[in-house]
């Protein structure tokens, strides 16, 4: 293909990355793409790969708020530089960045094959820095929150707030949730109380570390598992005291382990005597 039709395809690419259109983006890249964005501590670095890298980088760009202008095209062969600018905010910290870009792309047969990024990583893990950022951590408890009930409901999004190797530890049965099982976990509750909400009391925050006081409440509409058997709805209102106890590093969460009474809640569900 031309130097021409290769920055078309450019063209094409960054259209569909500013529109949201992942069917368009997955379309103009290459079942095998790499896309590598330099740095350390910041959200996006990282090596991805294929379209299934291509998602997860999808994902991961919900923790920014990012405004991307291209501005320059310059082609020779397979290769696309472009040259361009981007604004944003990091959401967690409430940091704004601004980065000066240039992207080396290699077009293959209609479709971007690699992206090499150089840009301001410093700017970007200074407006990342939350590792000691209370502040920040606070606001990343909030947020995990917000996926775990409706409206805002989004397991998978709930999930991608842990490190690779971070655990929720539901403390009164016992059990270690890892990966997805952390957001099946949150969905079954969510199911048996479909208007699950956390009313949250005290937040505290000391370095890595986040301490929360809530109540779950919520109607039992769903079926709900305790323990071996399945509880048919029961139409009954719970309000359960909790306590959280987060601990993150680099803005990820690491452990996650939750102090609640699922004996009251039993209680009030009349599952177990006063």
């Amino acid at each position: 293909m031309s130097a021409q039709e290769n920055v078309e395809t450019v063209k094409k690419f960054f259209a569909a990355l500013s529109g949201g259109d992942t069917q368009d983006l997955l379309a103009v890249a290459a079942g095998d793409i790499e896309w590598i964005l330099p740095g350390k501590d910041w959200p996006l670095a990282g090596t991805y790969r294929g379209h299934a890298g291509l998602a997860d980088l999808l994902q991961k760009s919900e923790q920014l708020e990012t405004s991307t202008e291209p501005r320059e095209f310059i082609a020779q062969g397979d290769r696309v530089l472009v040259v361009g600018f981007a604004s944003g905010r990091i959401i967690a910290t409430g940091k704004t960045f601004k980065d000066d870009w240039v992207f080396a792309i290699t077009v293959q047969d209609g479709q971007v094959k690699s992206i090499r990024e150089y840009i301001d990583t410093q700017a970007l893990a200074e407006a990342s820095g939350i590792a000691a950022d209370s502040t920040g951590n606070e606001e990343i408890i909030k947020q995990l929150y917000v996926a775990g009930e409706p409206p805002g409901l989004d397991p998978g999004k709930f999930v991608s707030f842990f490190s690779e190797e971070g655990y929720m530890w539901d403390l009164a049965s016992g059990t270690k949730f890892r990966g997805k099982a952390i957001g099946d976990s949150i969905a079954a509750l969510a199911s048996a109380f479909s208007d699950v909400r956390r009313e949250i009391s005290s937040i505290y925050v000391t370095g890595d570390v986040v301490i929360v006081e809530h109540r779950i409440r919520g109607t039992h509409d769903g079926e709900l598992a305790v323990g071996s058997r399945t509880v048919a709805p029961t139409g009954k209102a719970i309000d359960v005291p909790c306590a959280d106890v987060f601990r993150l590093v680099n803005g990820k969460i690491v452990a996650f382990n939750c102090y609640s009474l699922s004996s009251v809640m039993q209680q009030q569900l009349g599952l177990t005597g006063s």
